[in-house]
């Protein structure tokens, strides 16, 4: 890696992307498309980032449309998949990410401003804070706002906290409501617009993800490596703003059918509106973000404020006081613990079911439960399965009393799916309007301002839908229709049918305004909570449907004009044509995802926010180790600035062995060719204990003779020489064999070492085949080499001063061990030329060393 690329802020003048010269410095050539017609321009784009996305987000649409309902099988299949296998992982990167920002921010790191050190805000604070607020949070919030409190509290029992009584029921229902709205939520957003923010506007480079990576991957930013990752930013930006738009789509169309019953909320007037307001989107996309977006985003927080602020004096007002401070205070008594709660116990059921088991190695050829066929072959011979032919065995619930196994699958897991799949577009977006901020205050008022009106929203709005259904069963019901502990409500003892009140008190009830909301739609349940209000009730259905409708906007055209610039490669003014081809593709994803829906349209719009959000949860991994080493690159640090480099990297396959600028494409590799480099990595991968053998010796036995390394070549490259040296011979002697076997070098132990892990994993995996109680046994001797290549990357980076740490040495030896392997191996035996070569460092022209 290097780092010619960085031009600080502060040393350079401001560049200026919207001239294609300037841009044309960090884009390769044969990837610009440049397309004029009349002298009008009509395509600026990286046609390789762009295929990849569009090829995604179109065929996934045909998809939909031509065969919706194994569309949706799928999807729901793959959403449970990731569910049950990966909950740890999605829980646990939250918290970690949330670490890291508060680390960033309250450190020294946190007083850089992300633009020149004089630098003023570009926006004031009141439109900044607007602009975050329905940028980050838009449609969702009016949709679940009332919802799922509700759907918490009468829905079934969750057990993530205590409860003694229903009064602890509805707090936990506002407290689970406000743990998916809250810090958790807005770490993937302040991650990318931190990273941005600190490459773009201090190192002036191009506003594109591909960017946020340059400090870990260099040069291969420039790769097929940068178009994949611009590619995978655009698919998860459109499939997390669709996620919301079916969801606003919903809530429309149920507020219309509201103020007109003869407008019915089908799937069909859905998409219409979709396509509607997808037009909207599209003038505000063309008026840019100055006089669009940020237009719009303000008139949609002055309505938002005007609802909340109307129903906090319409009801009862110490009422919903009380609740905000006591729903606050709650919240940040159980939020570490709840935080990592992953369901483990509970999700322990699905191995103990038949059908619904999908983690990987439990499930057995057929995926349907292994240990459940055990067990059901052992209760067909007790005595109450004897005794009586239609007994059925206990089930964890029904037994242990634990909640729903589904739960996380449904909640937890999708909102977090759901954040992170938005994180290129809220991110990048953040970045884009806070030039001239400091990281402590982009990340403190990221998470403080939004997260704060956001509490205050859904406290309102779920208290008031709590007290509804309170009043309903109150009024309603008897003893019998509500079973508070198991947290369900009986709606035909409520009198309702379908979702909607048939009885006579209940219809009674309705005409004052009052509905068992737990018997509602969810699109209901927000109109719902407004009709208590005599007059105002029509006015304010109206004044939630613009709300609704606006954000429905912002979230458009914001995901529209991110699609656009990371196309684009980071030009901040593409072609008209270009703004309206995204906005019409986000259109047509969100139509396929509501018919592969069908009436269970919520389903498929869960399954694609949680399968978007995995492959980006690793990304943003990544992503904390480039903002850390990005921070230490941008303030000198010795550790990072001074360190030496790999002589080789281990991604370098991305760039065909020959990593470059932009312009540089064809820059020669250091010392190794392709041929030479793919060999190593193919000899790493079906026989890495002679890479080991030759790194231990490199680190261990340096001063030992050794036959492993290969002869320099001439110019260009290197080769190996095949020709016997009187030392190979002496090597191979059966004297100096016997020598070795009685006392073996530390390179001959490693690489006996790695050879004993290797061949037990393979042979162990191969012997799983037919019993697959071996395959366990596999994968413990692979996880012992990758801890033993790890142990020697942390060692070889010691040993040639290389920066770098023991989790990073561990992760990529996880995921590509024959890499780093190769990587160590030529590292070896490129010792001596390191000795000799100074390190390719970036040094600021005012640096002190």
């Amino acid at each position: 890696m290097v780092f010619d690329d960085i031009r600080r802020c502060d040393e350079h003048p401001v560049a200026d992307f919207r001239d294609e010269m300037e841009l044309m410095k960090f884009v390769r050539p044969s990837r610009w498309l440049r397309v004029d017609f009349r002298g009008v321009r009509v395509l600026r784009i990286n046609w390789v980032t762009t295929v990849l996305a569009v090829a995604v987000l179109w065929g996934f649409s045909i998809y939909s449309l031509a065969a919706p309902e194994e569309a949706l099988t799928e999807a729901s299949k793959w959403q449970s998949f990731i569910t049950q296998n990966f909950s740890w992982l999605y829980i646990g990167t939250q918290n970690v990410w949330a670490g890291f920002l508060l680390y960033i921010a309250f450190s020294k790191y946190g007083r850089l401003k992300l633009g020149r050190e004089n630098e003023a805000p570009e926006f004031n604070d009141l439109s900044w804070f607007a602009m975050l607020f329905s940028c980050g949070i838009g449609v969702g919030i009016y949709y679940w706002g009332v919802s799922e409190p509700v759907y918490h509290y009468r829905g079934g029992a969750v057990y993530k906290i205590p409860v003694q009584n229903d009064d602890d029921r509805a707090q936990v229902a506002l407290f689970i409501t406000l743990f998916h709205w809250g810090l958790h939520g807005w770490c993937p957003y302040i991650l990318v617009a931190v990273a941005l923010g600190l490459v773009c506007y201090r190192w002036n480079m191009p506003l594109t993800m591909r960017s946020a990576f340059y400090p870990l991957l260099g040069h291969l930013v420039y790769s097929p490596l940068g178009d994949l990752i611009d590619a995978l930013s655009i698919a998860c930006t459109t499939f997390g703003v669709c996620t919301s738009l079916g969801f606003g789509a919903d809530s429309i169309a149920a507020g219309l059918h509201r103020l007109d019953a003869r407008f019915e909320n089908t799937v069909g007037n859905q998409i219409a509106l979709i396509w509607a307001i997808t037009g909207f989107a599209t003038v505000s996309i063309s008026l840019g973000l100055r006089r669009g977006i940020r237009r719009a985003a303000n008139v949609t927080f002055a309505v938002g404020l005007l609802i909340i602020f109307s129903l906090l004096f319409l009801d009862n007002t110490w009422f919903l006081l009380n609740s905000f401070v006591q729903s606050v205070g709650h919240y940040f008594q159980w939020i570490l613990s709840v935080g990592f709660q992953t369901d483990a116990w509970e999700q322990l059921g699905l191995e103990f079911s038949s059908g619904n088991n999908l983690l990987i190695g439990s499930g057995g050829d057929t995926q349907s439960g292994a240990l459940f066929h055990k067990m059901q072959t052992a209760f067909l011979l007790t005595d109450n399965a004897l005794g009586d032919t239609n007994a059925t065995m206990q089930t964890q619930p029904g037994l242990y009393n634990s909640h729903d196994p589904n739960w996380m699958d449904t909640w937890t897991v999708f909102y977090w799916g759901w954040w992170i799949s938005w994180a290129p577009f809220v991110g990048m977006f953040i970045a884009r309007i806070s030039r001239g901020r400091t990281i402590r205050q982009v990340i403190i008022g990221s998470f403080i301002a939004p997260t704060s009106f956001s509490f205050f929203w859904l406290i309102v709005f779920g208290s008031l839908g709590i007290k509804m259904q309170r009043v309903a069963e109150l009024a309603l019901g008897g003893g019998d229709s509500v079973d508070w502990a198991a947290g369900t409500a009986d709606c035909g003892l409520l009198g309702y049918l379908n979702n909607e009140p048939i009885g006579a008190a209940a219809l009674s009830l309705a005409n004052e305004g009052y509905y068992a909301l737990s018997c509602r739609g969810h699109a209901d349940r927000l109109f719902d909570v407004l009709q208590p209000y005599g007059e105002t009730s029509q006015f304010l259905t109206a004044l939630c449907l613009v709300g609704v409708a606006l954000y429905f906007v912002t979230s458009s055209d914001s995901g529209s004009y991110v699609d656009d610039i990371i196309s684009a490669n980071g030009l901040p003014n593409p072609p008209l044509f270009q703004k309206f081809f995204w906005a019409f593709t986000e259109g047509a994803v969100a139509t396929g995802l509501l018919t592969a829906g069908g009436n269970n349209s919520l389903k498929a719009l869960q399954a694609v926010s949680i399968c978007a959000g995995l492959p980006y949860t690793f990304a943003l991994c990544f992503l904390c180790t480039s903002i850390h080493r990005g921070l230490k690159i941008d303030q000198h640090e010795r550790d990072v600035c001074a360190a030496a480099q790999w002589s080789t990297g281990v991604l370098d396959a991305w760039d065909f062995y020959a990593p470059g600028s932009a312009n540089d494409y064809f820059a020669s590799p250091r010392r190794w060719g392709a041929p030479e480099r793919l060999a190593s990595v193919v000899r790493a991968f079906f026989a890495p204990f002679l890479g080991v053998r030759a790194i231990a010796g490199a680190i261990f036995d340096e001063d030992e003779e050794d036959d492993v390394s290969p002869h320099a070549g001439g110019e260009g490259g290197a080769s190996y020489d095949d020709a016997p040296t009187e030392t190979t011979h002496s090597l191979r002697s059966p004297r100096f064999l016997l020598s070795r076997i009685r006392k073996p070098s530390q390179a001959d132990l490693h690489g006996g070492v790695s050879f004993v892990f290797f061949a037990c994993c393979i042979c162990f995996l191969s012997a799983s085949a037919k019993h697959g109680e071996w395959r366990g046994v596999g994968w413990a001797f692979f996880f012992c080499h990758i801890c033993q290549v790890a142990f020697l990357r942390n060692e070889t980076r010691k040993r040639f001063g290389i920066y770098g740490n023991a989790w990073e040495d561990f992760f990529v030896s996880l995921v590509l061990y024959p890499g780093v392997v190769s990587q160590m191996e030529l590292q070896a035996w490129d010792a001596a030329d390191l000795r000799e070569e100074p390190a390719e460092t970036y040094v600021s022209k005012n640096a002190s060393f």
